[in-house]
């Protein structure tokens, strides 16, 4: 017994120690510390992860509004803006709003990192030189619904009502046959009604727009333009697709269709290359950023999901703040876009930029 007294006591002292290892140090990659994320992972703007911005720069390009109004949407755009964004969990500490000159200076802002979104027309972004991201587009929505889902844009097409025009299929008339009728079209700043036609024209007929037609009438609406054509002053127009598609009775089928013409967009929203982050598809800043334009620009409180429910939280904004946003972000709905959108905008851009030189 007493030589198997050490050996239990040995045995004791083995097993003892056997129980007593180190502990092994986690692996900080198969075992991360609680809470953190994955190096570089973008994670989708919402209630659990807000954006939050120090600062928010936004510039705001906008042609033919007077100085005191500029003036008045610098003092009150940025509160307006900061606390619409805030409720789609973009957090800004501030908003900053300036007014660009001229497209080419927003752009140049964008470029150098001097302002962070841009808000500027389409046509006068597309004919610059940028990496900028588009995000946003504007532009009218059949029966103006602008709770109604997707984007908007200006699309349009030629008529006529001579028969004699339509050749084989696919075949056009040619120049002489169209400068020795009638057309009516809107005014020069009009993308649907003359701009948009000057394209199709330039893209047809060898650079020719509708500034080389002979015998040319110019209105203010297209209503005015349809009873002019029904009545027979105008021979040639363009329409838009929601005037067309309320174009009505017996008249319309005097008219055939001439030529399809391209998608424009009025107003673009635009991130700078310097901020490449607020652009990451995974962050998805398209939503919050279109759900506060389109409530800032026409939300008063009424309008009412499909459901029933409110469209937007809050009482809404009073018709002189509406008027105010309409004024500086256009008068029509924002909707997802992309660089491809603008296609045709850089095109009638260098057209314009042609003829004007």
């Amino acid at each position: 017994m007493k030589k198997l007294l050490p050996l239990l006591l040995a045995l004791a002292l083995l097993l003892s120690g056997c129980g007593r290892r180190e502990d092994t140090p986690p692996d900080p990659v198969k075992d991360p510390p609680a809470g953190t994320e994955e190096p570089g992972e973008v994670l989708p703007i919402n209630g659990e992860h807000p954006l939050e911005l120090d600062i928010l720069r936004i510039e705001i390009c906008r042609g033919g509004l007077g100085s005191e109004r500029l003036m008045e949407a610098v003092r009150t755009l940025p509160e307006l803006l900061r606390a619409a964004l805030a409720d789609y969990h973009m957090i800004a500490d501030a908003v900053q709003v300036t007014i660009g000159s001229s497209p080419a200076a927003t752009v140049q802002a964008l470029n150098e990192g001097t302002v962070d979104i841009a808000i500027l027309p389409a046509v006068g972004f597309a004919g610059q030189e940028t990496e900028a991201a588009v995000l946003l587009a504007s532009g009218p929505q059949s029966g103006n619904e602008i709770w109604k889902e997707g984007e908007g844009a200006f699309r349009g097409a030629l008529y006529t009502s001579a028969y004699s025009l339509l050749g084989k299929e696919g075949e056009l008339p040619a120049w002489t046959e169209l400068d020795r009728l009638p057309w009516g079209l809107l005014e020069q700043d009009s993308i649907p009604g003359r701009r948009a036609v000057d394209l199709w024209l330039a893209e047809h007929y060898e650079g020719r727009t509708t500034a080389d037609l002979s015998h040319t009438a110019v209105y203010e609406t297209f209503d005015q333009l349809l009873q002019a054509a029904e009545a027979g002053e105008a021979v040639l127009f363009p329409l838009d697709d929601i005037t067309s598609e309320t174009w009505e009775g017996e008249n319309r089928r005097r008219f055939v269709l001439l030529g399809e013409l391209e998608t424009f967009y009025d107003m673009v929203l635009a991130v700078s290359p310097k901020r490449e982050e607020l652009s990451a598809p995974e962050l998805n800043l398209r939503d919050p950023l279109m759900s506060a334009l389109t409530r800032l620009c026409f939300y008063d409180g009424t309008q009412t999901n499909p459901d029933g429910t409110p469209a937007f939280p809050g009482d809404g904004y009073d018709r002189k703040t509406r008027m105010l946003c309409q004024d500086v972000f256009g008068p029509c709905r924002y909707g997802w876009a992309e660089d491809k959108d603008l296609d045709a905008a850089r095109r009638l851009a260098a057209l314009e930029g042609h003829t004007a030189g």
